[in-house]
């Protein structure tokens, strides 16, 4: 399993904004030695990188700024996503209706992820049931910074708020429960 670069360099791009270069600078310091090396060069947004990799990042954040609270890669994962969909793409999202709005999260995926199948059980009013499934080492970390982002597209897309539930994971599947206020 790979995850392409843009996703590591949309990482450190959020922790930065949100949190100084001081915070990049212990997300990295926290990395094994090889990981390390392996991040030393300038990241490629079209290269892609062992899921290990990101888990270590993920890893980090967690435990360097969020005090091994997933909370925080929630938060980076949201301000990730507002990055990468705000801008030009906020126009495109804002005239989906959800349930388009969520579906085109099955063609994100692949944007970012090697492997991978998300699936929508239910879409309702203000209510949605996904699963993504078919990936290997994911982590309860990266599954709390896709929470967080499928938070930000809801937003982004005209929810007054949102929230994202993991019911169940492992390192090969997620569930999540959404909710959310038009």
């Amino acid at each position: 399993m790979r995850v392409r670069g843009i996703a590591l360099l949309g990482l450190f791009a959020a922790v930065e904004a949100d949190l100084g270069a001081d915070a990049v600078a212990r997300v990295r310091a926290a990395l094994p030695p090889d990981l390390r090396a392996r991040l030393a060069a300038p990241i490629v947004a079209s290269e892609m990188y062992s899921v290990e990799v990101v888990a270590a990042v993920h890893e980090a954040i967690r435990t360097e700024l969020g005090g091994g609270d997933p909370a925080m890669n929630r938060r980076i994962g949201a301000l990730a996503a507002r990055a990468d969909f705000g801008g030009l793409y906020r126009a495109f999202i804002r005239v989906a209706d959800y349930a388009t709005l969520l579906r085109a999260t099955e063609r994100a995926w692949h944007r970012y992820n090697s492997n991978g199948r998300v699936e929508w059980a239910h879409i309702g009013v203000g209510e949605a049931t996904a699963m993504i499934q078919h990936v290997r080492g994911f982590t309860e970390p990266m599954w709390h910074a896709i929470a967080g982002r499928l938070e930000a597209v809801l937003v982004l897309g005209g929810a007054t708020s949102a929230a994202v539930e993991i019911v169940e994971w492992s390192d090969r599947s997620v569930r999540f429960q959404l909710r959310w206020a038009p």
